[in-house]
C-alpha cells in the first residue's frame, strides 16, 4: 500500500492517507516518549535549507519512536572536497542509516537520489516542488477540529510560484473535497501554474467573503528574483490579510500558516492578536506546529515499521 519513499502525496491513495491520519491520532492521544517501532534504527537528517519547525518536529518524531537521528550538516559534509550528493545518500546507506529525511532546493533531485538507494527517502521539503507532511499535517489539523473538508474552500493566499506547500495542496484539497482558489499578484501566480480543477484570482477581497479556511502563505523572501513585487509594504496592502479585510471573512472561518510569519506581511500583528484573543480555535497555526510532531512520527512508523509498536 505504501510506496519505499515519500516524495509527492499523488503517489499515495486517500487510503494510504487515512492510514496515516489515524496512526496519527493514536500517537497524538498517547503521546508518551516510549515507542519503540523504530529502536535500534537511525535516521539520518540532511536539511541543505534552513528549517526550524520540520526539522525540529522530525527530530522529535524520531525521538517519540524510539529511533536514533543522524544529523548529516552540509557545511561540514564532503560536498566541501567535492562529494556530490548522490555519494553522500549512498554512504548513508552503507554506513547503516534505515532511512533518509531530506530537504534541498533543487526540484527534480529527490526522484534521482531516492532510486540511488534502498532506503526510504522523505521530503522535508523539495526546493519549490513538493512538501508532502506539511500537506498531511495541514488536513490532520483540519480534522482534528472537526471539519468536514467536502464542499468547504480553501482561500490559498500569497507566493504561490515558488511554495512547494501550494503544489502539494493541488492534490490534497481536492482530494478530500474541497474547493481550492489561489491569490496572489500575478508575478507570484502565473496562469500557466494553475491546475485545471483550481481556480485563481487577483482580487483578495473578492473571494475572501467566500473561504471557510483562508491559508496564508509566507512571502519567501530568499526566493525572490528582484522585482517580482514592486516592494513587501505594497504586497501587505494588497494581500495581506488586516483588519479591515479580516471584517470580510465567514463568522467561522479558521486561519492556516505553513510558518514562519511574517508578521505585517501575510497578516498583521492586531489581527493575529484578535483571533488570539477572541477566537482562539480559529486560528490554528501552533496546532499545525503541534500536529506536524505526530503526524511525521506516523509517516516513519508506516513507512519504515508498518503497524507495529
Amino acid at each position: 500500500m505504501f510506496p519505499k519513499d515519500m516524495l509527492s502525496l499523488e503517489d499515495f491513495s486517500r487510503d494510504a492517507l487515512e492510514d496515516i491520519f489515524q496512526r496519527a491520532a493514536y500517537f497524538k492521544q498517547k503521546d508518551p516518549d516510549n515507542f519503540t517501532s523504530l529502536k535500534g534504527k537511525n535516521i539520518a537528517l540532511s536539511f541543505w535549507e534552513p528549517s526550524t519547525r520540520t526539522r525540529l518536529s522530525f527530530e522529535m518524531a524520531v525521538h517519540k519512536l524510539g529511533g536514533k537521528v543522524v544529523r548529516v550538516t552540509p557545511e561540514l559534509s564532503s560536498e566541501q572536497k567535492g562529494e556530490s550528493i548522490d555519494d553522500t545518500v549512498k554512504t548513508l546507506q552503507s554506513i547503516g542509516a534505515d532511512a533518509l529525511i531530506f530537504r534541498h532546493s533543487t526540484p527534480g533531485l529527490f526522484n534521482r537520489v531516492g532510486s540511488l538507494v534502498d532506503i526510504p527517502l522523505i521530503s522535508g521539503g523539495e526546493g519549490c516542488y513538493r512538501h508532502p507532511t506539511q500537506a498531511l499535517l495541514d488536513i490532520f489539523t483540519l480534522r482534528e477540529k472537526g471539519i468536514d473538508l467536502a464542499g468547504k474552500q480553501v482561500i490559498m493566499v500569497g507566493d504561490i510560484l515558488h511554495s512547494r506547500v501550494a503544489r502539494s495542496h493541488f492534490y490534497t484539497f481536492p482530494l478530500f473535497g474541497a474547493g481550492l482558489t489561489l491569490v496572489g499578484p500575478p508575478s507570484l501566480l502565473p496562469q500557466e501554474l494553475v491546475p485545471s480543477r483550481v481556480d485563481y484570482s487577483y482580487h483578495l477581497e473578492d473571494v475572501l467573503p467566500g473561504g471557510d479556511i483562508i491559508y496564508l502563505l509566507r512571502v519567501q523572501r530568499e526566493r525572490q528574483e528582484k522585482g517580482l513585487i514592486p516592494s513587501l509594504s505594497e504586497y501587505a496592502a494588497l494581500y495581506g490579510l488586516n483588519e479591515e479585510r479580516m471584517s470580510l471573512l465567514k463568522q467561522d472561518a479558521c486561519l492556516m500558516h505553513p510558518g514562519p510569519v511574517n508578521q505585517g506581511i501575510e497578516i498583521s500583528a492586531a489581527v493575529i492578536k484578535t483571533m488570539e484573543q477572541f477566537y482562539p480555535d480559529r486560528i490554528l497555526f501552533q496546532d499545525q506546529v503541534q500536529n506536524g510532531v505526530f503526524v511525521r512520527m506516523a509517516v516513519l512508523d508506516l513507512l519504515l515499521a508498518g503497524r507495529s509498536g
